[in-house]
């Protein structure tokens, strides 16, 4: 799976870079399979986006558009090698202790594992954030993995950004807010558990199957109460594939 995963590292410095024209996004990092290293040929391309306070329905709009007028975004049966949009924060939410289960060690993995691409600097809050999962590891650090490549802010960034800060972007936030939340609810009622979806003003998260309660129970019965190496997590992992 070596090339597959070197595919799709392409893949991600390829199309990411087109994001860095969207405005009020602070960090855009790969998570779950291809940051855990552990593909095969159905994965897509998990990404995790922080955005500014008060412009999280805008800057999904904007990164969605983008990836779908691309062609590369995930949606229905279109799925293997695409990047899936389904887990949205702005930075007055970077701790994720709120959203873990009991004894969550997928989401602690997760965390640790993710890979900043576009990161204004955020990534260091985050990880101070989430400094609560460092005890649950053998070896503990202080945070995220290294970033893998960044781009420079663009000046049409700057200038979406100054254009949208005042009342047209409260306007278009508010207007892209009420019809996603709209739209979001009525999704997860049509859903026979809609337990793992996340949605509020402040944080999006549409995990349809969430295989974290799954994971626990793997580790539960593998490693019991032991610390988390990612090695022992990967090694649930490649089981399960």
């Amino acid at each position: 799976m070596e090339d597959l995963e070197k595919q799709m590292w392409k893949k991600v410095e390829k199309y990411v870079r087109y994001l860095n024209f969207v405005p009020f996004l602070r960090m855009v990092a790969v998570c779950n399979n291809l940051a855990f290293s552990n593909l095969n040929d159905k994965s897509d391309i998990d990404l995790f986006i922080v955005a500014k306070k008060g412009r999280l329905f805008m800057v999904r709009t904007f990164v969605t558009a983008i990836l779908h007028l691309l062609g590369v975004r995930r949606h229905r049966n279109k799925v293997a090698g695409r990047f899936c949009l389904s887990f949205f924060v702005d930075d007055s939410c970077l701790n994720l202790s709120p959203i873990a289960i009991e004894d969550d060690v997928y989401l602690r993995v997760w965390i640790k594992t993710l890979l900043p691409v576009i990161d204004d600097g955020v990534s260091k809050d985050f990880a101070d954030a989430n400094s609560w999962v460092n005890d649950d590891f053998e070896v503990s650090s202080g945070g995220m993995n290294k970033p893998v490549f960044f781009f420079k802010k663009s000046k049409m960034k700057i200038l979406f950004q100054w254009l949208l800060s005042g009342k047209l972007g409260n306007l278009m936030e508010n207007k892209l807010l009420g019809w996603q939340l709209k739209r979001a609810r009525q999704k997860a009622s049509s859903l026979s558990d809609p337990a793992n979806l996340v949605i509020s003003e402040h944080i999006l998260k549409f995990h349809n199957f969430d295989r974290r309660r799954e994971y626990r129970g793997l580790w539960r019965s593998k490693f019991g109460n032991s610390k988390i190496t990612l090695e022992k997590f990967k090694e649930l992992s490649i089981n399960k594939n």
